[in-house]
């Protein structure tokens, strides 16, 4: 019991330090406005969820859930993957998917 508390624990931060680093930044000035317009693409890579940029092929993060634990349903969209508009979109769907 300890232990899947522990787990669900260091998910739950990984998913918030996630959000952190997803969201633009007014301070950062124009690199923040690109990754704020520029798409994303969230689908399992090595059972994991992972996020990567419109186009690449690396992920350019990779959480700490684990496709398995999510519904059928869920692992399905993120087999063909699912798109991100932007940084917010981006967020709430982790946010989703990872709590």
């Amino acid at each position: 019991m300890k232990k899947l508390i522990l787990i669900t624990g260091i998910i739950l931060i990984t998913c918030v330090l996630v959000s952190v680093l997803a969201a633009p930044r007014a301070a950062a000035g124009g690199a923040a406005a690109a990754d704020a317009a520029q798409g994303f693409v969230i689908k399992d890579s090595g059972g994991r969820v992972a996020v990567f940029k419109s186009g690449e092929n690396d992920p350019f993060l990779t959480t700490e859930t684990y496709t398995a634990t999510l519904p059928k349903n869920d692992v399905s969209k993120l087999k063909k993957g699912i798109d991100a508009r932007d940084a917010n979109e981006l967020r709430r769907l982790l946010e989703d998917y990872c709590s």
